[in-house]
């Protein structure tokens, strides 16, 4: 696969049979995220989305692109992400480092990996600068409830003040007029950190809102990667060809040059606006609350460019395969830093870091509660709400397997307890139990002479 952008996945996608083209005449407001939720219900994720026909205009929208398992590693130019988690873990011990975070911030600084700059991109080829208006973006109302359009699947580019640190992050942001817009990022994220050094110095920080791009590098953005490790490298090095970038009209900042769309502009120092609500993936809405205001000051794009976004809600929805990719390419990091873990599994319900459930094989009584200590502190775990590990023959990819085990075996008054806002359960305890096991010979038998007892195939 030789992907560079969202218009050769696509094409990529169809050639495969995993794209459907709608034709049809169809609304931004609800509408096109109505058919995409009940697309992302069906059995396998539903295919990748194309909206061809959008009223108010002629920008087609892509949804569900990342919503299976074998689009996402095509994403990340593989076809077994299990197969490219080994290739990083091989990659990782080669480095000199402590933990996989310090060995991966050193990592990604490999020739190979860093971004290329370039004079010019295909991103560029149409640009906007007086003119340049939110009013041409198909931006989705996706709830009832939604406080106004989002934008839900940008990449957000921002600089260290003083450093020059480039950051790439992937917040919501609300559009508020032709103009201007609500950017919504965590306290702890790298985005709000860089606003806020901007802020002290009394200065607007530059930004630009991405869309489009390299899928590897979109993935990136959104993934829990360490602080300061440079998301651009990272999705160079999965890709195993650098990204290359462009420097913006407006302001500096280094784009995708493959990018379809580039919203050009900065954030206010003090301006705020209500953002909100917000339908999420819990179910319920995000209250509306003051956010940092974007102001546009050139927008550039493709010559015919399309426009890619996602709709969250209640699960399965296409973050489950996100979420899937993170847990098998972080799995060997994990093991790097913790040999004692097995296996990771962020369950569907739970989105990237409500829950995680760990089989590790313990040496000794109470290192399942010595490990889950550590692991509140693990930028993978951090914010977990929920961390379970459980024994080696517990496999945690069996939900109900794991809940039954847990429900049987933990003592709550001493496996459970709650610290640091988190739920922590030690379902690894050795207990002084006598499993039930079948007879060998007899279990035999049975398999030999299964269809002799009147069974049938089906």
């Amino acid at each position: 696969m030789s992907m560079k952008d969202i218009q050769g996945f696509v094409d990529f996608l169809e050639e495969s049979g995993d794209l459907l083209r709608i034709t049809d005449a169809v609304d931004t407001d609800l509408e096109i995220a109505a058919i995409t939720e009940r697309c992302c219900k069906l059995p396998g994720g539903g295919p990748a989305l194309c909206f061809e026909n959008v009223q108010g205009t002629d920008i087609p929208v892509l949804t569900n692109l990342f919503g299976s398992v074998r689009r996402m590693g095509w994403a990340l130019w593989t076809d077994n992400l299990d197969l490219l988690a080994q290739r990083v873990i091989r990659d990782l011990v080669q480095i000199e480092g402590h933990s996989a975070e310090e060995r991966l911030s050193r990592f990604v600084e490999l020739p190979d990996a860093l971004p290329k700059l370039s004079k010019n991109g295909s991103c560029q080829t149409v640009v906007r600068r007086d003119n340049a208006s939110f009013v041409s973006i198909p931006a989705l109302r996706s709830w009832p409830g939604d406080g106004g359009r989002y934008l839900t699947l940008p990449l957000v580019f921002s600089r260290e003040a003083g450093s020059g640190r480039l950051n790439c992050g992937m917040y919501r942001v609300q559009l508020l007029d032709q103009k201007r817009a609500a950017i919504r990022w965590a306290d702890q994220s790298d985005g709000a950190r860089h606003f806020r050094g901007w802020q002290a110095r009394g200065l607007a920080m530059p930004l630009a809102l991405v869309l489009g791009g390299d899928l590897a590098l979109i993935y990136a953005a959104g993934v829990p990667l360490p602080g300061g490790i440079d998301e651009v490298a990272f999705a160079g090095y999965l890709r195993r060809k650098p990204i290359e970038m462009v420097r913006c009209v407006s302001c500096d900042l280094h784009v995708p040059a493959a990018a379809e769309i580039v919203l050009e502009g900065y954030v206010h120092p003090s301006e705020t606006a209500m953002e909100g609500p917000f339908g999420n993936h819990t179910g319920y809405y995000v209250p509306a609350a003051p956010a940092p205001v974007f102001h546009l000051t050139a927008m550039t794009c493709r010559r015919r460019p399309v426009y890619p976004c996602t709709v969250v809600g209640p699960p399965p929805m296409e973050n489950v395969y996100l979420a899937k990719a993170t847990e098998r390419l972080f799995l060997p990091m994990a093991q790097l830093d913790y040999p004692e873990i097995r296996d990771i599994n962020f369950p569907v319900e739970s989105i990237y870091h409500g829950a995680v459930l760990i089989s590790l094989t313990p040496d000794a009584e109470g290192q399942g509660y010595a490990l889950l200590e550590r692991l509140q502190r693990h930028w993978l775990f951090k914010n977990s709400r929920l961390l379970a590990v459980f024994n080696a023959e517990v496999d945690v990819q069996n939900m109900s397997l794991a809940y039954w085990h847990a429900l049987n075996c933990v003592r709550p008054e001493r496996d459970i307890y709650s610290q640091g806002g988190k739920i922590i359960i030690d379902a690894s305890v050795r207990q002084e139990r006598k499993p039930l096991l079948a007879d060998v010979r007899i279990a035999q038998k049975i398999e030999e002479r299964w269809f002799e007892y009147g069974f049938r195939v089906d």
